[in-house]
């Protein structure tokens, strides 16, 4: 595969394929499948997901 570099100015240019609208009606089930089915995707295990600290995010005000 070629890498072509271009600057920040025609990388915001650029026009992406991905229907947004689409992606939003994806259920829960049907991402998690995708994901399963992906050879690349390294869901984290039961055990991983325990490991994992939640963070809670905090509005600043003005």
């Amino acid at each position: 595969m070629t890498i072509k570099k271009i600057s920040a100015e025609d990388a915001k240019k650029i026009k992406g394929k991905t229907d947004w609208n689409q992606v939003d009606e994806l259920t829960d089930e049907e991402i998690e499948k995708a994901a399963k089915d992906d050879p690349d995707s390294a869901l984290p295990t039961g055990e991983e997901l325990k490991k994992f600290k939640s963070i809670k995010s905090e509005k600043k005000e003005k």
